[in-house]
């Protein structure tokens, strides 16, 4: 087998997935635990088990790819990275998962997670309106009961916390 067959865009991509999963994990441990209760999972607890299925399905991609090297140039002669860069959408997601990062304390995870969601299902290339926006609101209100009640983590409500009343 060459050398050249081994690296390929999905083994190059596994690799930073795993190395971004070790970061995850790494800090996901070091979350504090101010708010720990008897019986209840401690905040790293989602990290690390979202840590290692993130880190396994990189695990199989590094392993199990069966992707051919590809030129790095299509037909046109313009680079991969070069037609990435030209594509609006690649940066408005990027975008807006910098914003929800910084939104969420204000206007709350419940507000900014159906939004993002909202705004991603879009994107992607989903056109029936109401299809987009009932996926977000299902999966938004879903993430919230396993986490908030299920599980008993804090998630900040934002403006629904004065609105309503909620704690």
């Amino acid at each position: 087998m060459k050398f050249k067959k081994i690296i390929t865009r999905t083994r190059i991509e596994a690799l930073v997935v795993l190395l971004g999963v070790v970061v995850y994990i790494w800090r996901g441990l070091s979350l504090p635990a101010h708010y720990r209760v008897r019986g209840v999972p401690g905040p790293s607890v989602f990290p690390v088990i979202l840590g290692v299925i993130m880190g396994g399905a990189a695990l199989y991609l590094l392993i199990f790819s069966r992707e051919e090297a590809k030129p790095e140039t299509s037909p046109s002669g313009e680079s991969r990275w070069r037609r990435l860069l030209k594509n609006p959408r690649f940066f408005l997601m990027w975008g807006l998962l910098i914003a929800y990062v910084f939104l969420m304390p204000t206007l709350g995870f419940i507000i900014s997670s159906f939004v993002l969601l909202t705004a991603f299902i879009f994107l992607l290339g989903e056109r029936r309106w109401y299809l987009g926006i009932l996926i977000a609101l299902v999966f938004t209100i879903a993430i919230y009961v396993a986490f908030a009640r299920g599980l008993q983590i804090h998630l900040p409500l934002g403006i629904l916390k004065g609105i309503f009343g909620w704690r």
